[in-house]
């Protein structure tokens, strides 16, 4: 059964099923859209084929995603962050067969590039264009033929690789059904609910989430574009009652909404927060949403949904519970999970596989101390990593991407607190005459935005522990100002 008949399919088309910031659309008026693409992708044979998506528009994002995969295709929904540089490595790894891009978004000219790449590897492609995500232009490009997928349907995810090179991370289409069950017990989800979710399309929880509420018959409401004043009263002409985003993204939108029209978020009755740490008594920050529930809803881009914690604004730590769908154990203090969420494999890349599965349990990379059998608490990380507003940004690669610049001696990256983000990009820099402006210039039209540091502190040499550079010693300088 394609995700189409599963989740589309038998919905009411009379049904409001989606709400933009600029329309509302039926479900008879997605399923339409639907049939649109499947009528013109199925003279190209998509069986097997990787197709790349760089489209905005959602009411045009989602039904081009359900074509594809009932015509048997593999989606990868690329994220609109990306800039030149790290754009060009993806298309060079993922080497799709079709690729759907809007010609600009945010100041960047995405088909360009596209269109660049395609006639410079003499190789076969479509490439279909667009001002406006629903008139589309093709551009057919012969040259060798690329292998297909061994795995009809699915699809691809992508984050950030530790060595730059992308990390393509593998779906089989029953995670969204298991996606959809985690977070129909999460947030306690009904047909009568209206949801705003603000992801990342290109992300696993994007999709899953997008997903769950449409199954439910629930209405989804979500934005193109992050323009809050527009987000706030979409989400009072809709009448929210429930949200999914991630933290700094629901502070901005309550601050917003506390000064333009509080009724917004008083009237919200779960808050479901993903991508970042947050602090135990994150409830409090709201004190207008008192009789809110507040849930911070714990998983990875391999893992899927996986565990909840339910907050109150006295919390003293966060307490997450496992369901019971959910295998866990703890080797060296790491959780291991199995589960029906879990990705397939790493894109092209077996040996990363296997280092993060090990007879189907998934590393998560994350320390926890279990109170009970299906009750932890997060102590650490055993990686590098840092959560900027719900971004993974793992810190060699933004070292990789600093000492490529010339001037650039020495660098050495780490996170510290931020009020907004969760977490910021702090890089502290062995430069020679070059400064924090060379190296933004050189950055921004080279790569995704949120790897740009947050801060750059020039210093004559790092503190060293064992012939490395410590680390700990850094955050400690930035804790002391």
């Amino acid at each position: 059964m394609s995700l189409y008949e599963n989740i589309l399919a038998g919905l009411d088309r009379k049904k409001e099923s989606l709400v933009t910031l600029e329309k509302c659309f039926t479900a008879g008026e997605l399923q339409d859209a639907v049939f649109k693409y499947e009528m013109m992708l199925s003279p190209f044979n998509l069986e097997g084929k990787r197709v790349a998506l760089l489209v905005p528009t959602i009411s045009e994002f989602l039904p081009l995603f359900f074509a594809v995969n009932k015509l048997k295709g593999t989606v990868s929904p690329l994220s609109l962050q990306l800039r030149k540089g790290d754009l060009l490595n993806v298309l060079d790894f993922l080497d799709p067969h079709v690729v759907f891009s809007v010609n600009d978004h945010s100041g960047f000219a995405f088909s360009e590039v596209v269109t660049n790449w395609a006639s410079g590897m003499n190789r076969e492609a479509l490439i279909f264009t667009s001002d406006d995500c629903t008139n589309w232009e093709v551009e057919i490009f012969h040259g060798s033929c690329k292998p297909l997928q061994s795995q009809l349907g699915g699809f691809i995810t992508f984050t950030s690789g530790s060595t730059g090179t992308p990390k393509g991370v593998v779906f089989k289409d029953e995670v969204l059904q298991y996606g959809y069950d985690r977070l129909l017990d999460a947030m306690k989800l009904e047909p009568s609910d209206t949801v705003f979710v603000y992801t990342a399309p290109s992300t696993l929880y994007g999709v899953s989430s997008m997903n769950a509420m449409l199954k439910v018959g629930a209405t989804l409401v979500t934005a193109d574009d992050f323009d809050l004043v527009k987000m706030i009263h979409t989400m009072k002409k809709a009448k929210c009652n429930k949200i999914t985003t991630t933290p700094s993204i629901f502070k901005s939108l309550y601050n917003f909404a506390s000064r333009l029209d509080e009724e917004v978020v008083k009237n919200l009755e779960l808050v479901c927060v993903i991508g970042e740490k947050v602090p135990a008594n994150f409830k409090s920050y709201f004190p207008l949403m008192e009789s809110c529930t507040f849930l911070s809803h714990y998983g990875s881009s391999e893992s899927g949904s996986l565990a909840n914690a339910y907050m109150n604004k006295d919390a003293e730590e966060l307490l997450f519970t496992m369901p019971k769908e959910v295998d866990c154990k703890t080797v060296d203090g790491e959780l291991f999970v199995k589960s029906g969420g879990l990705f397939t494999e790493y894109y092209q890349n077996p040996i990363l596989t296997a280092e993060v599965l090990e007879d189907g349990w998934f590393k998560m990379g994350d320390l926890v101390e279990f109170i009970d059998q299906h009750t932890f608490k997060i102590v650490g990380r055993k990686k590098d990593v840092i959560k900027k507003g719900g971004v993974q940004v793992i810190t060699s690669e933004v070292e990789q991407i600093l000492s490529q610049i010339d001037g650039v001696k020495g660098v050495a990256v780490v996170g510290s607190p931020h009020e907004v983000f969760g977490e910021q990009i702090v890089a502290f820099i062995i430069a020679d005459g070059i400064t924090s402006k060379d190296i933004r210039s050189y950055c921004a039209g080279n790569f995704s935005s949120y790897k740009i540091p947050d801060k750059m502190i020039f210093i004559d040499e790092f503190p060293l522990i064992n012939g490395k550079v410590d680390k700990m010693k850094l955050k400690s300088q930035l804790s002391r100002g």
